[in-house]
Formats: C-alpha cells, structure tokens, sequence
C-alpha cells in the first residue's frame, strides 16, 4: 500500500508540473505583446514541467527563429524528444527538448510537448491572422482612400466635361441600338425617349440614318439632311464594347444652314466673277472692231456728201445710171438711210460694250459709290431688256433729279436683275407687262425702286418663305433659291428695306426703299 500510495504521489506531482506549465504558457501567452518574448518564457516553462528540469534544455524553433538555451554539450543530451508546429497544415517549427544520458522522457512528457506546439500553432496561426486582418485593413484603408480620391477626381471631371458638353453648341446625344437616347446635352432633349423624335420631331427614324452603319460596321459616318427649310450635317460615332461591337453612338447634329448659304453665295461669286471675266473679254473683242467700223462708217458718211454732186451731175447726162443694181434715185434716197442706221447700230453695240464693261468692272463691295438709281436702271435695262421682252411689256417711270445715295452699284445691278427676271418669270403667257419705277419719299427721305408685274402672284405661305435660302418655287426649271436671299442681304446691307404685294392670279409689287443721308 505504500508503494501504491507513493506512486500515486508521483503522478500527482507530475501532473501538477504539468497542469502549472500549461497554465503558466497560457497565461504568458495572453499577457506577451510580443509573440517572440512568449515562446522565450514558454521555453523555461516547459523546462520547469518536466521531471528532470535540471537536466532539460528545450528549444523552439520557429523559421530561422531559436528561442531557448544553447546546448552546452550535445554527447550529453543525447536523449531528445521532438514535436512538430504546423500552421495552416504545413510544418512551420519545431519544439524540441534535449535529456540527459542517463534519464529517460515520460509518456506524459511527450503529451506535454505535443499539447504546447498545438498551442503554439494555434497562436501562431492566430497571430498571422491577426496580422492578415491588420494587413487587410491597411489595404482596404489605402484601397478606399484611393476609391474617395479617384471619385472625387471623377466627380469633378464629370463636371467640367459636363460643363464642356452642355457649352457645345452642337445637339449631341448617345443613343442604343434601339434608338434610345442615354444621355444628351440639351435640357429640353434629355436623357431619355427616341433621338429621331426628340431632335427632328419624326415619328420613325431617318432616311440614311449615319448610326445604322455606326452600328453594323463599327465605323464613323457623316450625311445631311434636310429639317424644317434647315439644313444639318448629322454625324456618327460607335462606342465599342468589350467584345469589339458597337453597343452605342455618339450622335452629333450640327446646323450648317449659315455655312450652306455661305457656300451658296461663294459659288454664286465664283460664277459671277468668271462671268465678268468672260464678259469683259467679250466686251473688249467686240469693241475693237465695233470701234473700227464706227469709224468707217463716219468717213463713208462724209464721203457720201462729196461723191453725191459728182453723181448727181453725172446722172442728168445718163440717166439709167444704177448703183448696186438699183437706180440712181433710189440707191440715193436709201443709201444715207442705210449708213446712219449702221451709225446707229455701232453706236448702240458701243453703249452695250459700256455697260458690259460696267457690269464686269470689280467691285471690293465697300458701299461708297454715289449711287444714281436711275443710271443703273438704264443701264441694267440694255441688259435684260431682251429677256424682259419674251414674256412682257416693259414700262419705266424714272423720277427726275433723284436723289443719290451711298452704296455698292454693282450689287444694286444685282438686286434690279433679280428682280426683273424674277417679274418676267412670274408671266407665263407672254402677254404681260412689267413696270419699273421710281420715287423718292420726302418725309421719310428715302429712295424708292417699285417694280411690280401682272403674273400669277403669291399665296400667303410663298411669301412668308421667298426671302429664305434655298426656297423656290422654280426648282424644276433649276432655281436653287438663292436669287431673293442674296437681294435682301444686299439691300439689309444697304441698311434699306423691302416689301412684298401680292396675290394669286393678280400679279406682284416689289417695293424697295433706300436711305438718303
């Protein structure tokens, strides 16, 4: 009985070492900052649990990390007990204690050893976590700074790039493949509902829409088209997706009426200008031999006043004197006729050189000529004359002692000829009758042209349009509608103004008014 009582006094002593080295490693675990100073201490603690402290060295190897003391002679510890540290499955470390010869380790020191690198694992483990976590939240702290600070930068990048979009003039929208308009920057477009009904007002999309080809062929593309007497340059642009299809178009709708009028007018200079050119080069052909012959004719006309006595005497001795296979009577009674008539002619092909001349001299469109209304009628009407007489009779009542005005005489050319064929063009029947007038208005101290014609007239919607470009009800006989819009610019420029009677079946007045400073 008491060897039993003695070996159960043992194994109450080394299970007491044992229970105080586990407490004494759990509670040096909770209060360590340090994971390094705790398995130092823990190394002494485990030392202390076993039977033999005195003649235990432990270790705890831990990476490249050796805590615990240095054996002093290893021949003498031969004796070692090892136990594994894992972390996440894998070894990580080691605990080892070294015995000395002579003594042998206990079962339940082998146990011990066991149960400490399990809870070294698991501190371990739970430091990396800890450190992960750490670890984690810095980079989420960083990642989130980041996130603020990019949507920040975004926010006000938005902003101004909103700023930009809503300052561009252009209508532009972003639309899907079902028309859809995403966004846009006009407010009273929006960002929602049919770009085709929203920009144009139609109730389906348009003929030769560029954003059908933007979609299929992922390509930009350009038309114009025509909206309300306007005239837009509709362009297209595809948005890619990840797959390298166009998932949207940027749409941007420009009007380039101004800039069609624009273009309009400078074709009209070019043909104008290469008119003049070949007018005056007819002008200068004509005229030199006109001048040659006017000159002539001048001496056949003095030599016909020599030569006639002569004949005349010669004619009372033979009678049956011919000339030109006419009698002598008769050749003398015409041939003066036949000459003054030829005078006449040069001297009219001489006045139409003039005004030919006139009408291709250059003009640098400074309104600083002084301007007689009435000159440029008469000599306008050797111009058109002519065209006037096919389709109408024409009357003129020019004032006297009118008034002259600054300004530009070619351009006022122009506007008197589109005026004129625009008259002439208006009778259909050749039966008509155009009259030209002018005035001047003493209260309002302004110059008047008045020209008005008896043709077909104009309804109420013609004349709310006729001074629009391109409007024209000729356009099948090739008028471009042009020939009004550039006579109002002209006389707006002339700081005047015109007027406009008419009605269906009884014909049109023009009345054009110049100020007289």
């Amino acid at each position: 009985n008491f060897l039993k009582i003695t070996q159960i006094e043992h194994d109450l002593k080394v299970w007491v070492k044992e229970l105080e080295c586990l407490y004494g490693i759990s509670k040096e675990f909770e209060k360590s900052a340090e994971i390094d100073d705790a398995l130092e201490a823990c190394t002494k603690l485990l030392e202390a649990g076993f039977q033999y402290p005195e003649n235990t060295i432990v270790n705890i190897e831990i990476g490249k990390k050796k805590f615990g003391r240095k054996i002093p002679d290893t021949e003498n510890y031969a004796n070692i007990l090892v136990s594994k540290i894992f972390l996440n499955g894998k070894s990580y470390g080691e605990i080892k204690a070294y015995l000395k010869i002579g003594s042998n380790f206990l079962d339940e020191e082998k146990l011990l050893v066991d149960e400490i690198a399990g809870k070294i694992s698991r501190l371990i483990e739970k430091e990396e976590k800890i450190k992960n976590h750490e670890t984690q939240q810095k980079i989420l702290k960083a990642k989130n700074e980041t996130l603020l600070r990019l949507t920040e930068e975004c926010y006000q990048k938005r902003e101004k790039l909103r700023t930009f979009f809503s300052a561009i003039a252009d209508t532009i929208v972003v639309i899907d493949r079902q028309y859809e308009i995403i966004m846009s920057n006009k407010n009273e477009i929006g960002d929602e509902g049919k770009c085709y009904k929203k920009v144009f007002d139609r109730d389906k999309p348009c003929e030769q829409c560029p954003a059908v080809n933007s979609f299929e062929f992922t390509r930009d593309d350009s038309v114009e088209l025509q909206h309300k007497e306007k005239t837009y340059r509709l362009k297209s642009h595809p948005i890619l997706g990840h797959d390298g299809k166009a998932e949207r178009v940027l749409e941007v709708c420009s009007d380039i009426t101004d800039q069609k009028i624009m273009e309009a007018k400078l074709m009209q200079s070019y043909k104008l200008a290469s008119l003049g050119k070949l007018v005056a080069g007819v002008a200068h052909e004509i005229n030199n031999p006109n001048t040659f012959i006017l000159g002539n004719l001048k001496i056949v006309q003095e030599s016909l006043h020599d030569i006639f006595p002569i004949l005349d005497e010669y004619y009372l001795k033979k009678k049956e004197l011919k000339i030109a296979r006419l009698d002598y009577e008769v050749f003398k009674e015409n041939i003066s006729v036949l000459v003054n008539d030829m005078i006449n002619g040069a001297n009219r092909t001489k006045k139409i050189v003039g005004d030919l001349r006139n009408f291709a001299r250059k003009d640098n469109g400074a309104l600083t000529d002084e301007v007689d209304l009435n000159d440029i009628i008469r000599s306008n009407l050797s111009l058109t004359r002519k065209h006037i007489n096919k389709s109408a009779r024409l009357e003129v009542d020019l004032k006297e002692n009118l008034p002259p005005f600054k300004g530009s005489g070619n351009k006022l050319e122009q506007v008197l000829l589109n005026l004129t064929i625009n008259a002439s063009e208006a009778i259909e029947y050749g039966e008509g009758i155009i009259k030209i007038k002018t005035d001047y208005d003493e209260q309002s101290k302004e110059v008047l042209l008045i020209i008005s014609d008896n043709g077909c007239g104009m309804d109420e919607a013609t004349l709310k349009n006729i001074f629009d470009p391109f409007f024209t009800t000729k356009r099948d006989k090739g008028g471009i509608g042009l020939g009004l819009s550039i006579t109002y610019g002209i006389i707006r420029e002339h700081n005047g103004r015109i007027d406009v009677n008419s009605k269906i079946g009884s014909g049109t007045t023009f009345t054009v008014r110049f100020p007289v400073k």
